[in-house]
């Protein structure tokens, strides 16, 4: 991956990021309403399927060059996720414990749930959260939900990546099988993303072609935004699938949307592909500057929505409940900007830890 292609996906995978923390943030509940931001809401689900798309692509690039073995390929995977995840889950666990002391009322919201502890946070840790119909809520932390699909697409994956023949086949039907329609119907946005890496069709734009091409990806997108599409789509899905079946399928109800924008964005990245596929000379302090944000993206994504729950929390204990957008807004990013770095070393040794076992493992074995 060039350096110039690999500095665009970082700055756009911290601009998706933010877009999710505004999409939040802009909540009546939360800050009260951002004046301006509150427009960029509307790209916040849509942001989701970025990271999706996003993901398919730089692992299939990872895959195949820096995992030779399942060992290594499963370790770099799960290190990259608990490295985040683990302290994202502890984190709730404390804000949330605490908030609900000081302003219990702002708690009792649909998407939360705080029953039976210790099921969420192990159901959480294991990635299992989402599987099939079931929807286990690691209590106010609302964006991980994706989590539980993005794992399931690495296992998925790697199973098709490390399995040969008639076992390949048995092996990735199992894998669906475990993790049921509602993870699967969101796999073709995350496959748009490998199909994006693996295609052809970039080495055969020229810059032109490949410049017209993320001009157009990028209008269609806004064109589509601005449009009534999107709630026509939403109405067609929830009409052709019924209400029963819909509701059941949670974050994937909407999958007719999440395929355009899933194609849009990966036509978007083949087009970049192309453009970018010389290591184009990027100015050293905006690369510094992106590398440094994009370092943040997880833990901005993972952390913000408890959060903004508990500094809401905390201006209502403190009787600043109509001034509470600057801290509520101003709170999560400065956590994030303190503990985001420190979660990405974690990354290092955790892979290393895991590698050793695996090893044990396959010596035992």
């Amino acid at each position: 991956m060039s350096r110039g292609l690999s500095v665009y996906l970082d700055l756009l995978r911290f601009l998706a990021a933010l877009a999710v923390f505004v999409l939040h943030a802009s909540f009546e509940r939360f800050s009260g309403g951002l004046p301006f931001l509150w427009r960029f809401a509307i790209f916040g689900h849509d942001a989701v399927m970025l990271f999706f798309v996003l993901s398919g692509f730089v692992i299939a690039h990872v895959a195949t060059r820096e995992a030779a073995t399942p060992g290594g390929y499963a370790a770099a995977r799960l290190a990259r996720l608990w490295s985040v995840c683990v302290p994202a889950l502890l984190l709730t666990l404390v804000v949330d414990g605490i908030g609900l002391r000081l302003a219990p009322h702002l708690y009792d919201f649909s998407w939360y749930g705080h029953d039976h502890p210790a099921a969420r946070t192990v159901a959480s840790l294991l990635f299992a959260n989402e599987l099939w119909f079931w929807s286990l809520q690691p209590f106010s932390n609302t964006p991980y939900w994706s989590v539980g699909y993005e794992f399931w697409y690495y296992v998925l994956f790697g199973t098709w990546l490390f399995t040969r023949g008639h076992a390949r086949w048995l092996a990735c039907g199992l894998v669906a099988l475990v993790m049921g329609p509602k993870i699967a119907l969101l796999l073709p946005v995350w496959l748009a993303g490998v199909w994006a890496y693996r295609t052809p069709l970039a080495q055969r734009l020229s810059p032109l072609a490949a410049g017209l091409l993320c001009a157009a990806t990028l209008a269609g997108y806004l064109a589509y935004r601005d449009s009534a599409l999107p709630q026509d789509l939403a109405r067609f899905t929830a009409q052709w699938l019924g209400s029963n079946a819909a509701k059941p399928l949670g974050w994937s109800a909407n999958f007719l949307a999440d395929y355009l924008v899933g194609a849009l964005v990966a036509l978007h990245f083949v087009g970049a592909r192309r453009l970018l596929q010389d290591d184009a000379a990027v100015p050293p302090g905006l690369e510094r500057a992106i590398r440094t944000l994009a370092g943040h993206t997880f833990a901005l994504y993972l952390f913000h929505n408890p959060l903004l729950q508990f500094f809401g929390a905390l201006a209502h204990w403190l009787g600043w409940w109509e001034q509470r957008a600057l801290p509520v807004v101003l709170g999560p990013l400065i956590v994030v900007w303190l503990l985001g770095a420190r979660t990405e070393r974690l990354k290092g040794p955790l892979k290393a830890a895991l590698l050793r076992a695996f090893a044990r493992r396959a010596r035992a074995g």
